[in-house]
Parts: C-alpha cells; sequence; structure tokens
C-alpha cells in the first residue's frame, strides 16, 4: 500500500510541476512597446524604403502618405503659364517634370528670361512645400539659381542670373499659375 501511495504522490507532484511549467510558457503579458499589447506594424506595409514605428510609416527622403507611396515632385509636376517681372506683360509657357530616380527633384523647362528653353533642376524641401534652385550653369556664361515656393495653384519663384562674363547679376520674379 505504501508502494502505491508513493507513486499516486509522485505522479501528483509531477502532474503540478508539468501543469506550471506549461502555465508560465504562456506569457500573456508581452509588450511590444510601452503603448499596445499588440504588434503595432505586423499589418503595415511601407513603400519606397519606408519602415514602420509604432505602427506607422517613416518615409524617406521624397515620399510621404500613409505608406510612402507618394512622391513630393507629385504636387509640382505639370503645365504653367509663367508671368515674369523681367519681362513686362509677357506670358510664356512653363512645364515641371519630376526626375526619375529622386523623388525629391523637378526639372523646370523654359522658366525665365535668361537661356529660354533650357532646363534648371530644383531640390524640394523637407516641409514639401517649396525647393531650392541651386547654382546651375544653365547656357554659356549664364549661371541661375533660387527658390520657389508652392501656394494653392500657384508657384512663386525667385530667379538670379548670374553672367560670369560680364560679372553681373539679374533677378526676376517669376509666378507659376497652373494650367
Amino acid at each position: 500500500m505504501n508502494q502505491i501511495k508513493t507513486i499516486c504522490s509522485t505522479a501528483l507532484i509531477v502532474s503540478l510541476v508539468f501543469g506550471m511549467a506549461l502555465f508560465t510558457a504562456c506569457d500573456k503579458d508581452i509588450k511590444y512597446n510601452d503603448t499596445t499589447l499588440v504588434r503595432p506594424c505586423d499589418n503595415v506595409i511601407c513603400f519606397n524604403g519606408g519602415a514602420c514605428l509604432d505602427g506607422q510609416c517613416k518615409c524617406t527622403q521624397g515620399f510621404e502618405g500613409d505608406k510612402c507611396t507618394i512622391k513630393w515632385s507629385d504636387k509640382f509636376v505639370g503645365s504653367y503659364q509663367a508671368s515674369d517681372v523681367c519681362q513686362n506683360g509677357i506670358f510664356y509657357n512653363v512645364l515641371i517634370n519630376p526626375v526619375p530616380d529622386f523623388a525629391w527633384k523637378i526639372k523646370l523647362q523654359n522658366l525665365g528670361k535668361f537661356c529660354p528653353g533650357t532646363t534648371i533642376t530644383a531640390e524640394i524641401n523637407p516641409e514639401k512645400t517649396s525647393f531650392i534652385i541651386p547654382l546651375q550653369n544653365t547656357c554659356g556664361n549664364f549661371y541661375l539659381s533660387g527658390d520657389g515656393n508652392l501656394s494653392g495653384g500657384f508657384i512663386n519663384v525667385n530667379l538670379k542670373n548670374r553672367d560670369s562674363l560680364n560679372h553681373t547679376t539679374e533677378q526676376c520674379s517669376i509666378l507659376l499659375n497652373k494650367i
């Protein structure tokens, strides 16, 4: 009879230890961050090099939106009618295109009276409503630089021309109205 009690006691102790080990292995309080008990990035897909952080996409330079699918350049691209204070009363067309491999750059074609028909490259600022035109040689001895600001369907551009041969500088303010 003593043997049966020993066997039953041992079996009960083994069962209790096994049950405790099984129960504690199921940790119900797994925290993945400070605010939630779920994995916030499990169902979040970020494109164009974006990464999920606390359930939201953090986009790389040149992209924005919930899934990083909107290019910064998209809001600037199009055809515009330009009025230029350096060309009193003359209206002309300007075309803005994206730079394919750089979502934060645009190309402005036919902007201003300096080197008409040429293309200038601009870089969109991180706040996504303005751009800078870094100093660049457009034709001959002319070097252009400047900046622009998007407001509604208009872009205000300040363009500076430096003539390296004659050592002169001229500035123009140009208003672009999206067509």
